[in-house]
């Protein structure tokens, strides 16, 4: 049995940089819960891309047509009795497929007594025609990777599974890097930009001596009186920096985006964590050494 797919768009290809011809295969609705047990490709073996949906198929050229093989589940056509000990006229050896839905509809006990008899289904096999209009691209991101916002021409409007291949960009830069900062080490503050501020992050970072240093301050009571005991703190540096990460990561394509976001990312998580390093004893944590004449005695 053989069914030829609508046509609904779907006829298009995307010719991978490394050879690979990967094609975004949906199951028919009619077919959709069938299992499938296999695709062929000019009636060569494709192998699945390892999506999440199984929807994107992978072959080794440019197919001129795919053909689907969907292998349906056991069709019942009669119901034989289980249980001999309740043979009855109630309980008949073998029920019809009429007697059966009459019966089981209203007693539930058929189905403790019965089982199904079954006969295998031919298998189906479902054409996806050709040709397939040609696209440039890579494989599609995965769910849990960046969100890609495409700019897709009229004919894919429809069609996000195609939108990594067409110029776009990748939003939220700045917010993801805010989570990654604030969890570096000796991080206060990481936040956007805002009360008019200019676009970016502004991080304050409070950093120890190379050399520990302490001071002593005063404790203080549940009523906010000052109590005789003290505790020791240690003396921290603040640095506050100003880094003008953009929102959006943009690029010819999702691959090439995804690249510059990762680019991006490392970048400044760098420029964060050289920012915490020790402050240095003797410019006092300022980056500088005052030019004072040395101590003499007289």
């Amino acid at each position: 049995m053989s069914h030829q797919y609508r046509p609904d768009f779907s006829r298009y290809a995307l010719q991978h940089p490394d050879g690979r011809w990967l094609y975004h295969l949906a199951q028919p609705s009619e077919l959709s819960a069938t299992p499938r047990t296999g695709l062929f490709a000019d009636g060569q073996p494709m192998t699945p891309l390892g999506d999440k949906r199984s929807a994107w198929w992978v072959a080794g050229h440019q197919a001129e047509k795919i053909v689907a093989v969907y292998q349906p589940r056991p069709k019942p056509v009669r119901y034989r009795l289980s249980d001999t000990s309740v043979r009855s006229d109630r309980y008949p050896d073998e029920l019809s497929l009429e007697d059966w839905e009459d019966r089981s509809d209203e007693d539930q006990t058929y189905y403790r007594f019965y089982d199904a008899v079954t006969e295998a289904q031919p298998e189906v096999r479902y054409e996806y025609p050709g040709p397939f209009i040609v696209l440039e691209g890579s494989e599609p991101p995965a769910e849990d990777a960046p969100l890609w916002v495409a700019d897709l021409p009229t004919a894919l409007a429809q069609r996000p599974e195609y939108q990594h291949c067409f110029p776009g960009y990748v939003p939220g830069l700045s917010s993801h890097l805010t989570d990654v900062i604030k969890k570096m080490r000796h991080v206060q503050y990481c936040f956007n930009g805002r009360d008019n501020k200019p676009a970016g992050l502004y991080v304050t970072i409070r950093v120890p001596f190379q050399e520990p240093e302490s001071r002593w301050r005063p404790k203080y009571g549940a009523r906010g009186q000052e109590l005789k005991a003290r505790e020791e703190v240690p003396v921290l540096v603040t640095r506050e920096m100003h880094l003008p990460v953009p929102d959006r990561v943009y690029g010819p394509n999702y691959q090439a985006a995804l690249a510059d976001w990762e680019a991006q990312v490392e970048f400044w998580t760098r420029v964060a964590r050289d920012a915490a390093v020790k402050a240095c004893n003797a410019c006092e944590g300022t980056g500088h050494v005052l030019d004072a004449p040395d101590a003499t005695t007289t």
